[in-house]
């Protein structure tokens, strides 16, 4: 059975509190992520995603002066690595998110999203079904 650790993909994408939300944006189109981990002093501070950043741009703020801080998600959900697929679907599915960081003793080591969770159980589907 496959469990977070071999579903989340650990290159996590950072930024910091004070940087821009337009720099945030451009990062994650480069790295064609959704979400972002925010970080300051070492520690997770939040987590800043592609709906905070349609919210921004819906409000009309200036993504050039917005700051991260402004619109991250400061009580950051996290998943431990060991947590089954199931855990983190219904963990997202409750609290309504599409991406969970996940973290081992206090420390970011990898990010899962909606998207990581269908492709590995479109997998899991395809080998125990030959017809698919």
């Amino acid at each position: 059975m496959k469990l977070l650790r071999d579903v989340a993909i650990s290159h996590l994408l950072t930024v910091g509190p004070t940087d821009t939300l337009a720099k945030a944006a451009r990062s994650m189109i480069d790295r064609a992520v959704g979400a972002a981990v925010v970080m300051h002093n070492e520690k997770v501070a939040g987590i800043v995603t592609e709906r905070d950043v349609l919210r921004a741009v819906a409000e009309a703020s200036d993504m050039d002066a917005t700051k991260v801080e402004e619109v991250m998600t400061r009580d950051v959900i996290s998943g431990a690595p060991g947590w089954t697929l199931k855990k983190a679907i219904d963990t997202m599915n409750e609290r309504n998110f599409r991406h969970l960081l996940v973290v081992e003793m206090d420390e970011p080591v990898g990010i899962v999203s909606l998207r990581d969770l269908m492709r590995s159980l479109s997998e899991l589907i395809a080998s125990q079904d030959p017809s698919t």
